[in-house]
């Protein structure tokens, strides 16, 4: 079995620093895919752009940012003044849970994905900001809803518990593999496929440096890994966006993937040679 990698960029259409921090690392770069917002201000522009390129885009639903897309008793539950909750009071309503909160779930999610594949109609993926799809509570309608379209691949985010990077990110990837052991059945029984391995999580807020990004290609486990990245470029980006968008076009991370013969590639064309797998939590 060989060591396929899908490096995937979140938050395309967030705003025209991070479209071109994105576009940037798959033209220049080792970015193979991007997790898209719909019914943010700069979409449009960046599926267009996305599609100029040839870059594969999946869904990075949001339930934590800006506004739904549906309207009337569908937003029960799930916002406040027109916009979504900030994910602390979003986890807390997921714990009061109830029908019509499942129902609100099950409504946006659907709306969100007729909404991407108006503009994407071959997706790559599926995953939530924040990684939300992961809580049962959202798992559960998701697999539902996806059913009836076509997405081949879920961001599965489960680190290994001794990987480099952010100690403060130790707490979130507790809380991540705990809620992945509870969604593990659940997904297993679906047709969604995720990667055998992922990285990314500690590697956020600036940490994604050339050094730390070519040592998870020298440690690459064989099978199919997602890298996840966030680079940003131009007026507007952050410094940490800037840091990875520099990594991911740096020469010596281009050189470590040839060294190791690491094979780059989107998720469905890692569906294609049948290498991710279905509900595995590494």
């Amino acid at each position: 079995m060989s060591r396929r990698l899908v490096v995937v960029a979140d938050d395309l259409g967030a705003s025209p620093a991070i479209n071109r921090g994105v576009l940037e690392a798959h033209r220049n770069g080792i970015v193979t895919a991007a997790s898209l917002l719909v019914g943010m201000q700069h979409t449009q522009v960046a599926v267009e752009q996305a599609r100029d390129l040839g870059l594969p885009l999946g869904l990075h639903l949001r339930l934590t940012l800006g506004a739904p897309l549906t309207h009337g008793p569908a937003r029960v539950g799930l916002c406040d003044n027109g916009e979504f909750l900030p994910p602390l009071r979003f986890l807390g309503r997921l714990a009061s849970g109830g029908s019509d909160l499942q129902e609100a779930l099950a409504t946006e999610l659907r709306a969100q994905m007729d909404a991407f594949l108006t503009l994407v109609p071959q997706p790559d993926h599926i995953n939530a900001h924040h990684h939300l799809h992961v809580h049962p509570a959202v798992l559960a309608p998701l697999i539902q809803v996806a059913r009836d379209f076509d997405f081949p691949a879920l961001r599965w985010p489960v680190e290994p518990m001794g990987s480099r990077g952010s100690a403060t990110r130790t707490g979130e990837a507790i809380a991540l593999r705990l809620l992945a052991t509870r969604g593990r059945y659940m997904l297993g029984e679906s047709a969604l496929k995720t990667s055998d391995h992922f990285r990314g999580l500690r590697l956020m807020d600036g940490r994604l440096t050339t050094e730390r990004l070519c040592h998870v290609l020298e440690t690459l486990t064989e099978g199919t890994t997602e890298l996840m990245v966030h680079p940003a470029l131009g007026d507007g980006a952050s410094k940490a966006g800037i840091r990875e968008a520099d990594t991911l076009r740096h020469p010596d991370v281009a050189a470590a993937i040839q060294a190791k013969g690491v094979e780059l590639m989107s998720f469905r064309e890692a569906v294609a040679w049948g290498q991710p797998s279905t509900g595995r939590t590494p």
